[in-house]
């Protein structure tokens, strides 16, 4: 699998601050990942980087197999970018700036465009300066996916929206991946994320600390579980296995926390019958908190 996105051992200064220090991240083709942090972590500046905007202090910096400078300048027609906040445009319309965007991109038909005005909700006859934070953000999403980019680059998508269009635009970024584009996000909101990536980067202080599927990094992480037995088993049935909590044995109900896979509880129980068994995952907030 090919990487679309790949910065290698990158550090980005700001006179003796440095907002980025040795990162190294790949973003596979087809892929969903999600690069999270607090805010001054370093995601809008890895994200600077990979639009050009920026330039590396130390390492570098590829995109669609290219470094992303005014010499490649072709690779970001195929790259579709939401920022973190829609600040120009302002004395035009939203029909008149999709109008642009689409003659720049050379975009013939417009139904996928004007699927996703209804879709979103959003009216495009209103002057960019008379829209609130969420219709900016609408016509945000619309200028990056319109043109059905081989890349697409979101700074917080959910930003300003409310819950039903939160979840539209969930739906907009699985459609994107199984239509074939990669997708790299950065978000606040837990849930999208936890919904939608596939590889998640955790970034503090300007270090990725850490970097890996989303399904291995819960299967690794604690998990509570509740087990009903049909009669009262042995205090001690958990005794050797390892990584194992117990919280509360009540004659036929067990609690207990687990890092790692169950399986050897699975073995371990199956000598008895078991009512129920209640497993939960934690949260990618959860996760999150523990690295911080």
């Amino acid at each position: 699998m090919k990487n679309i996105i790949k910065m290698h051992n990158v550090s980005k200064y700001y006179g003796k601050f440095k907002a980025l220090s040795s990162l190294t991240l790949n973003v596979e083709e087809n892929q969903i990942y999600a690069l999270i942090g607090p805010n001054g972590a370093g995601k809008s500046t890895a994200i600077r980087l990979m639009l050009g905007i920026l330039n590396p202090s130390e390492g570098y910096v590829e995109v669609l197999g290219k470094r992303p400078t005014q010499k490649n300048v072709k690779i970001f027609k195929n790259m579709g970018y939401l920022p973190g906040e829609l600040s120009t445009y302002q004395k035009l319309t939203g029909n008149e700036v999709l109008k642009f965007f689409s003659s720049l991109r050379n975009i013939d038909d417009d139904q996928y465009i004007r699927n996703l005005i209804e879709r979103l909700d959003y009216d495009p006859n209103k002057y960019i300066k008379e829209l609130s934070k969420g219709n900016k953000q609408k016509l945000g999403l619309i200028l990056a996916f319109m043109h059905k980019p081989e890349l697409l680059i979101l700074d917080e998508p959910s930003s300003g929206l409310d819950p039903l269009m939160q979840q539209i635009t969930i739906e907009l970024i699985q459609e994107a991946r199984l239509n074939g584009s990669t997708i790299f996000l950065s978000s606040h909101i837990f849930s999208e994320i936890d919904k939608v990536a596939e590889r998640v980067g955790f970034v503090k202080e300007g270090k990725l600390i850490v970097e890996e599927s989303l399904e291995i990094l819960k299967s690794n992480a604690m998990k509570s579980i509740v087990i009903y037995f049909k009669e009262t088993i042995p205090l001690n049935l958990f005794d050797n296995i390892k990584n194992v909590n117990l919280i509360e044995t009540n004659k036929n109900v067990v609690k207990l926390n687990i890092f790692g896979p169950i399986d050897e509880i699975i073995k371990v129980i199956s000598k008895y019958e078991i009512i129920d068994l209640t497993t939960q995952d934690p949260t990618l907030e959860e996760l999150f908190m523990n690295y911080y």
